[in-house]
């Protein structure tokens, strides 16, 4: 066997899926005799800065992408931060949108490009970086958002339309996105991973609280972003939900959110103390997104506005309940797993960051109704 001590640049095998140039692959000591020798085959790059919980649910195409092009290289662009969400088994190299990201692709000729994203850095990279077929979001000459390909152009007049988005649409957003990219859906689905050392903080963080070993875990998420703050369920609408689920002894909640949160989690910590039986504990506003994802995963059953733990919860195959007002429900696809709560206003949805109708589509949403739905989903855990 020919050793890279002393082999020739030409013999190595650099379009090899082990291959760095940074240190030994650990598959071989040489190149030309290597029985682990992977083509990376198709180059496959995939655009999607956005939100968080936009990025998860994009994961959907990645079983599709497979199918295709079973022998592939996919390269994931995303927004700093967001790195943890798009990590999978089938994305082979994750980049951000950083000067080095991007450095890191320019000189690089991609086989498929998927932008999936409208930002104005997105479509302008769809542009710049060279790639044999090109799909999804385009840049117009001033950077706004047109398409590539003709599979592309519902998913843009979603955008441009109220009336199609909101009344008409009955595609969810995985077979919105197979469109763009021209391609069958499968009910294809997204998932997450967690890490042992996430699961392991998760753990510690319930054993801390005084969870219960063993106990049966209802998730209340309680944020929705800052973006639009009209998703949030009330405060007073949490407090009964939690007033209600302590008539259930086997029951357990868990408060999940952020910093923003804090204060919400606080008063109703505080309601709780004044309950008998009550068993809802706080899981904290300042974990970490590994360890968010594993403190969901320890729930039966989940309940979330159109939010990123929304997506968790469904990435992890959670029991959900998931409540719906300004924003579209049509769009998610819970896989069988849990129910909607659609609250039934004329204004809605609107997408609005702020709301002047009182009572508004989420302080109409009733505690009763969410209890029965949760009580629902829990036989099917």
């Amino acid at each position: 066997m020919t050793s890279f001590a002393n082999i020739d640049p030409q013999q190595i095998k650099e379009d090899c899926r082990f291959y760095s140039g940074y240190k030994p692959c650990g598959k071989s000591d040489g190149c030309p005799d290597c029985a682990e020798y992977q083509p990376r085959g198709t180059e496959i790059l995939i655009i999607k800065l956005g939100a968080m919980g936009d990025a998860l649910r994009t994961k959907c195409l990645l079983p599709g992408l497979k199918r295709l092009h079973p022998q592939s290289w996919i390269t994931w662009l995303t927004a700093p931060g967001t790195e943890p969400i798009v990590r999978d088994p089938l994305v082979d190299e994750v980049r951000a949108l950083t000067p080095g990201g991007v450095l890191a692709l320019e000189g690089r000729c991609f086989d498929l490009l998927l932008c999936l994203d409208k930002d104005a850095e997105a479509v302008a990279l769809s542009r710049k970086i060279e790639a044999t077929r090109k799909l999804g979001y385009a840049p117009t000459a001033g950077n706004q958002a047109t398409v590539w390909n003709d599979g592309a152009t519902y998913a843009l007049r979603l955008g441009l339309s109220d009336d199609l988005k909101y009344r008409q649409n009955e595609l969810t957003h995985p077979k919105i996105l197979y469109g763009m990219a021209e391609m069958e859906y499968q009910g294809d689905e997204y998932g997450l991973e967690v890490s042992p050392a996430a699961r392991e903080a998760a753990e510690c963080i319930l054993e801390r609280g005084g969870v219960p070993k063993g106990a049966r875990l209802i998730g209340l998420n309680t944020g929705c972003g800052p973006v639009f703050e009209t998703k949030a369920w009330t405060q007073e609408g949490y407090a009964e939900l939690i007033q209600r689920l302590s008539a259930q002894p086997e029951l357990c909640m868990i408060l999940l959110g952020g910093p923003r949160e804090q204060e919400l989690h606080r008063d109703l910590m505080h309601r709780a103390g004044d309950l008998a039986g009550a068993r809802v504990f706080d899981s904290g506003n300042f974990n970490s997104l590994e360890v968010f994802f594993a403190l969901v995963d320890e729930c039966a059953a989940l309940l979330s506005a159109d939010s990123l733990a929304m997506h968790v919860g469904i990435a992890l195959k959670k029991q959900l309940v998931a409540f719906f007002g300004p924003t579209c429900h049509q769009e998610v696809d819970l896989f069988g797993r849990g129910e909607m709560i659609v609250t039934d206003f004329q204004c809605s949805p609107c997408y609005l960051k702020r709301c002047n109708v009182r009572p508004s589509c989420m302080q109409s949403m009733d505690a009763a109704d969410v209890e029965a739905a949760i009580l629902r989903v829990l036989e099917n855990a």
